[in-house]
């Protein structure tokens, strides 16, 4: 039996969350394709709803991650489900957190949709809490 070294969409997905909490934008952005959108179809004034490709991603990303310098994230659990579309996962994800001024809370802070095409992310849809991130963020 030959086992195969391709790594499945799902396995791809669950690597990505695994690296979230490390804030590394150039980590996150090396498991995307080069002509990735990044959509956030909920956010607060001045957070943009599109981003394409690898570069303007690693750079929304690098900014925002540097304005949560106060919050610290210990894990963040991906609940990933497949789809009948190989290429689709979706994910709920809660992150284990401390912000400034509160106690340690393990919190739902979005649902995601990737899409994965040649063991690459085309697509991630992020619909996040962005109301919620803002609060923590202005403190």
């Amino acid at each position: 039996m030959v086992e195969s070294s391709v790594e499945s969409p799902r396995e791809l997905v669950e690597r990505l969350f695994a690296s979230l909490p490390a804030r590394d934008a150039d980590a996150f952005v090396q498991l995307l394709a080069a002509d990735v959108v990044f959509e956030i179809p909920f956010v607060v004034p001045g957070m943009p709803t599109r981003l394409v490709g690898r570069e303007e991603i690693r750079a929304h990303l690098t900014q925002r991650w540097s304005n949560l310098s106060g919050i610290e994230v210990h894990d963040i659990y991906p609940e990933v489900h497949e789809t009948i579309d190989p290429e689709v996962i979706l994910v709920e994800a809660e992150v284990d957190m401390t912000v400034p001024g509160a106690q340690r809370a393990r919190v739902r802070t979005s649902v995601n949709v990737v899409r994965v095409r040649d063991g690459k992310v085309v697509l991630f849809r992020d619909y996040m809490d962005t109301a919620r991130l803002a609060r923590h963020t202005e403190r």
